[in-house]
């Protein structure tokens, strides 16, 4: 069985070093490291060349003009040949034994055609932040991952950072729709979930790193201002079901001045960013609809 890595890179020689060095240091070794680097000014490319001079299974190729990070993993992924594609940001840290136990998740579940696991969060010095891990920033139930749940979170369930899929030539050969509020793992999540074949494990195999010139993801303040204050408030029941309750909740909450551990500036903090997050939300909902028409 033939293992391949599809990463995607721009600007992002601050950390790359470490990355490559995680994802060669694998128990179980992969068969090629596919990189597309989209127009990098920095020293990622002299990085790149660096690695691949002493380590053949990586294959590089530049793009003369930035494509932008979906169009550009499109064409990454295409260039690969394995039987298992693996997704690699450029940023994070990969555990030991990521390949290994993703393998041996994909043994335990035959039926899933693509899996994604949990990540710790490290900062830009590579210290563990925040007392919780990506899910719990994201509120993920930790479950099998149905079309539904795309419907129902604030944002995609899926972290491409984490995702594994078997090959699948029709998603391959398949362009990503360019759909408001739609990346790439998005799709893919999407793609999977509607076959009925995406897992989800809860296990920790990377690093997820926060920083301020993260290409994709990112925010995690924010998110995690998000999660406290949906437990706060609904006790962990998701708030948005549409944008109407989505209104009427706000406007409850910013005239509702009573509640003991709230106060007018904070309440008026969390409606700017359920604002921001709202549109993604709306967007993404719309998108999905769209993406069930089209493969149905």
């Amino acid at each position: 069985m033939k293992l391949s890595v599809s990463m995607i890179t721009f600007q992002g020689a601050a950390y790359l070093k470490a990355q490559m060095d995680s994802i060669l240091g694998q128990s179980i070794p992969v068969h090629e490291i596919i990189v597309c680097d989209d127009g990098s000014t920095d020293e990622t490319r002299t990085i790149l060349t660096e690695y691949a001079a002493k380590h053949p299974q990586i294959k590089l190729h530049f793009n003369e003009q930035n494509l932008g990070t979906v169009q550009n993993m499109q064409q990454c992924l295409r260039k690969t040949s394995g039987d298992i594609i693996f997704l690699a940001d450029q940023d994070d840290v990969w555990l030991p034994t990521k390949i290994e136990k993703t393998l041996a998740f994909f043994q335990e579940h035959p039926d899933a055609g693509a899996v994604f696991s949990n990540a710790s969060i490290i900062n830009a010095e590579g210290k563990t932040q925040e007392d919780m891990t990506l899910w719990d920033i994201i509120g993920f139930p930790y479950a099998k991952v149905e079309l539904a749940d795309f419907e129902r979170r604030v944002d995609n369930v899926v972290t491409g950072a984490g995702l594994a899929f078997k090959r699948n030539p029709e998603l391959l050969q398949k362009d990503i729709p360019q759909l408001p509020g739609l990346l790439h793992d998005g799709w893919f999540g999407l793609y999977f979930a509607a076959k009925n074949a995406l897992q989800a494990n809860p296990e920790k195999l990377f690093q997820y790193r926060n920083h301020a010139n993260q290409q994709v993801g990112g925010k995690i303040a924010e998110r995690s201002q998000l999660l406290y204050f949906n437990y706060a408030l609904y006790d962990g029941v998701p708030v948005m079901k549409d944008y109407k309750t989505w209104k009427e909740s706000m406007k409850r909450l910013y005239t509702n001045l009573d509640l003991p551990y709230m106060n007018k500036a904070k309440i008026q903090e969390q409606i700017d960013l359920y604002a921001e997050y709202g549109k993604t939300y709306f967007q993404l909902r719309a998108s999905l609809f769209l993406f069930i028409k089209a493969i149905r």
